[in-house]
């Protein structure tokens, strides 16, 4: 069968009842954002390639470096944990100018420098095109979870959704950069969650970052938690330039949200979060009992299916 019939979620799935977990070293493998030691090492491995993750019209170098780090330390913070070192495998094509890794590198150093993270080594091997992959590792003493949802929890998100696909829209069709400087920021310098992530372990029950779309992600937490997460259309905090992005394309902007992934924001549960002066936090719906994703709208609560990103289909 075509894998592309399945999809990479069941794909997943199909793996996973395959190697099912022995080592007793680890806490949790398959399934989470990351892979969690009962030490507290928490590692993470990502893969970004031309075509798929990125544009090379309109990334440079360094945004690609930057991109790619934030998109795998992102993974970290939805864990809570404190990166220590990543590990960098470049897939370059033969017409690669010194000068290209070199910012590329540029931009893997911004957050290197800024978590205080260690290039610890890689790999460098030939392709027809470029591709970057990034395995990444942490550390925490209480590892945010996504099977730790409970009924009675609200579902929170840190900042506003759908602005890295606005973005990616606005470059692709070449509209009016100066009208979107916030989502165009957020498509190609995302800001990864890491020292949020750190204060809100107290107060969270479970997280997972926005990578795949709302939708999606939240069903993946109601999944592993085994709950029911419904989410107050209401309640989705539109910014201003997504609504912009209304005068160029015809789109509904809670549907947008749902499907639109790379924001690399937190979505999580908890009774409470206290105010943070350094990112806005917008309660968008709660835990129930049950299962599945649901969508509230006007008192109507309907069954939502996941449209975020999805590889292979």
């Amino acid at each position: 069968m075509p894998v592309k019939r399945i999809g990479e979620i069941a794909l997943i799935e199909e793996i996973r009842k395959k190697f099912p977990q022995r080592r007793r070293e680890i806490l949790t493998s398959i399934g989470d954002d990351a892979m969690v030691f009962k030490n507290g090492l928490i590692v993470s491995t990502d893969s970004f390639v031309e075509g798929v993750h990125f544009d090379l019209r309109y990334f440079n170098f360094y945004q690609l470096g930057f991109r790619t780090m934030a998109g795998s330390v992102s993974d970290l913070a939805a864990m809570a944990a404190e990166p220590i070192c990543a590990l960098v495998s470049l897939y370059l094509p033969r017409s690669v100018r010194k000068r290209d890794v070199s910012q590329l590198y540029q931009g893997f150093k911004l957050l290197a420098d800024r978590f205080r993270m260690d290039i610890s080594g890689g790999d460098i091997v030939e392709s027809p095109y470029w591709g970057v992959t990034l395995t990444v590792i942490g550390y925490t003493r209480k590892p945010l979870l996504r099977s730790t949802a409970r009924p009675g929890d609200g579902l929170y998100v840190t900042n506003y959704l759908g602005l890295a696909e606005t973005g990616r829209i606005v470059l692709q069709k070449g509209y009016p950069k100066n009208l979107f400087k916030c989502a165009i920021r957020r498509h190609l310098l995302p800001e990864p969650r890491v020292k949020e992530a750190r204060v809100l372990i107290k107060y969270t029950s479970a997280g997972i970052d926005t990578s795949d779309g709302l939708s999606t992600d939240a069903l993946h937490l109601a999944d592993e938690s085994g709950v029911k997460i419904v989410i107050d259309a209401d309640s989705l905090p539109i910014h201003s330039e997504l609504r912009g992005l209304l005068k160029y394309r015809r789109i509904d902007p809670v549907r947008f949200i749902l499907s639109a992934g790379e924001d690399f924001e937190m979505l999580f549960t908890a009774r409470r979060v206290p105010d943070f002066k350094s990112v806005k936090i917008f309660r968008i719906g709660r835990v129930d009992k049950g299962k599945g994703v649901w969508l509230e709208h006007s008192g109507k609560i309907t069954p939502l299916k996941p449209t975020g990103f999805e590889h292979l289909k």
